[in-house]
């Protein structure tokens, strides 16, 4: 679908291609000036008059001389080496609150191709910690984003149930047998802190205990062999962390189509490695097998260990080898940390050669820390800041700061704007940033947040449901949105040219977010929206204005209503009604 935008764009480009008298302009060469009086949209005359080695601005000059103003365009002004357009402004209400709908900003880019996402992907036994939450947010809403551009999106999780924390999990376990066998008669939540202070005994008594040193890496050999005398330890263990982590998933609003785990993939990595070894891919190296990614400007990784188990390395062979024999998918997007940026370079190029398919298909997205005012989560003494933690002190700060019980005494309610606080936070600042999760900042009503967006939203829904009170013939919801009588019923003020603009500009957003997989370029549009909506609200009546004025008002507030509700899916969280 082509909409407004584009449209218009297309139009500005080919009357200066007109002017030139040949191909010179391209869309993506139109901006956006930085002051809205010089125009709504630029097109820089330097490379043209290189070619033509005269000044640019006298080329701007001769552009506009040419160029007539029509009914998409009031104005064409040289301003030095610039050539500024001004579009006319009911053409653009008309055109842009015509097609902003709830499908509004969706388009057609993927056109269905099958795109894996692997995200979330916590380690069996142990916590689900405020890293893995920024890695479910992250994930979620970049699915979001890539299904608007239509591409048929595969959720995956990927989780890791063997290996020396499994191996260490399970050794605390058995030495505090008594309390496991107890224990399996509490709740779900007294469990998974028994797995917790598990892991913990074990990962401390690794590093302290040579005795316990060694009991836990010959239970990791047993675990891989699968003995059937520790397995059903294992197999308890793993269920319920596995149902604590499904509870997490219901909460934030994600879900998977697949679910891969370390223990599926592990003994077909050896294989890949061991084959390839045989091909001079990988070579032996003190006992172990590593790829000599220092032969390809990177650096060596070991695949298979000197105690002969596979690494995460191998096993992401077996894993990729799965995933495009049985989903064939065109592109496949791992959002893991950014440690792990040089990890996945030797992976991708180590499946150029063990799975060829795979070339120029893997992608890994890299999401930065989430530190608190205590400094970076760690899990390895049992010192952990869960996901769940942060939701409820957040839940628990939003239940404080509101003043009418219409918030305090709705649960449902408390969650929604807890979801958009936490989520938008984590959303905000780009992905491959760290981020300080600042308490006060994420739950404001004024400031950055998500809350904020859900407040500007409730808002506008406020005054259109006391417009419907008025006695008007029409209101936005019992017409199309934004269609007047005729185009003289409504004046355009300047102000509601720049929100038109920004609304036009919409579909663009979405695409390049997609593109980037980088979410917080829709958070930036959304808390500029928002900002501009709330400005000229205190400014300018809507209800009390004159009827055409009001409809005309009404129409635009309303597709700003539609256009932030739209945003904040794709961020991953729902508007409320009312705050």
């Amino acid at each position: 679908m082509a909409y407004a935008i584009s449209k218009i764009k297309r139009r500005l480009v080919d009357a200066v291609n007109k002017a030139c008298g040949q191909k010179i302009a391209d869309v993506v060469d139109l901006t956006v000036p930085p002051n809205p009086e010089m125009g709504d949209f630029s097109f820089a005359c330097f490379n043209l008059a290189k070619k033509k080695k005269t000044n640019p601005a006298q080329i701007a000059a001769e552009l506009a001389s040419k160029i007539k103003p029509d009914a998409t365009l009031k104005e064409i002004k040289a301003v030095g080496p610039y050539l500024n357009f001004s579009l006319q402004p009911k053409k653009l209400a008309q055109g842009v609150l015509t097609e902003v709908k709830e499908s509004y900003g969706q388009i057609n880019l993927g056109k269905k191709k099958k795109v894996i996402v692997e995200y979330a992907c916590p380690n069996v036994n142990k916590a689900f910690h405020i890293g893995h939450l920024r890695n479910i947010v992250t994930g979620e809403s970049i699915i979001r984003l890539l299904e608007n551009c239509g591409y048929k999106v595969i959720r995956v999780n990927y989780q890791g149930d063997v290996g020396m924390h499994i191996a260490k999990s399970v050794w605390g376990i058995l030495q505090a047998e008594p309390e496991f066998i107890k224990i399996k008669k509490e709740s779900l939540a007294k469990r998974i802190a028994f797995l917790g202070k598990a892991y913990a005994a074990g990962a401390r008594a690794y590093e302290e205990n040579k005795q316990a040193e060694a009991e836990i890496n010959e239970l990791n050999r047993r675990l891989y062999a699968q003995d059937p005398a520790i397995m059903p330890v294992w197999k308890i263990a793993r269920q319920w962390s596995l149902q604590y982590f499904e509870a997490i998933y219901r909460r934030v609003r994600s879900r998977f189509n697949y679910y891969f785990f370390e223990s599926e993939v592990a003994a077909r990595g050896v294989e890949i490695v061991k084959k390839n070894l045989a091909k001079g891919i990988f070579k032996e190296s003190e006992g172990a097998v590593i790829f000599p990614g220092g032969e390809h400007g990177l650096h060596d990784r070991v695949f298979i260990n000197s105690a002969g188990f596979p690494t995460y390395e191998a096993k992401d062979l077996a894993l990729a080898e799965n995933w495009f024999k049985k989903i064939k998918p065109s592109l496949a997007i791992h959002v893991v940390g950014k440690e792990q940026t040089e990890y996945f370079k030797v992976v991708f190029k180590a499946l150029e050669y063990t799975l060829p398919p795979s070339k120029g298909k893997e992608r890994h997205v890299a999401y930065g820390w989430v530190h608190l005012r205590g400094g970076k989560m760690s899990s390895r003494l049992g010192n952990v800041v869960t996901g769940e933690d942060l939701l409820s002190v957040v839940s628990g700060e939003i239940k404080k700061l509101s003043k009418t019980s219409a918030v305090k005494n709705k649960p449902k309610l408390v969650e929604e704007i807890t979801l958009a606080a936490v989520k938008y936070a984590m959303l905000k600042g780009g992905v491959e940033k760290d981020i300080a999760f600042d308490m006060e900042e994420s739950v404001s009503l004024s400031g950055n947040s998500g809350p904020y967006l859900l407040y500007t939203y409730a808002r506008i829904k406020s005054i259109i449901k006391k417009a419907k009170k008025l006695k008007s013939k029409k209101t936005p919801q019992d017409k199309p949105t934004g269609q007047a009588k005729k185009q003289s019923d409504f004046i355009v003020r300047d102000d509601e040219k720049q929100l038109l603009l920004k609304l036009a500009l919409f579909p663009e957003i979405t695409q390049a977010a997609a593109e980037k997989y980088d979410p917080s370029i829709i958070a930036k549009y959304l808390f500029e929206l928002a900002q501009s909506f709330n400005d000229y609200y205190h400014r300018v009546p809507v209800l009390k204005a004159p009827e055409t004025e009001r409809e005309f008002r009404l129409a635009l507030i309303n597709a700003i209503a539609l256009v932030l509700k739209k945003g904040v899916e794709l961020l991953g969280f729902e508007t409320v009604e009312r705050m």
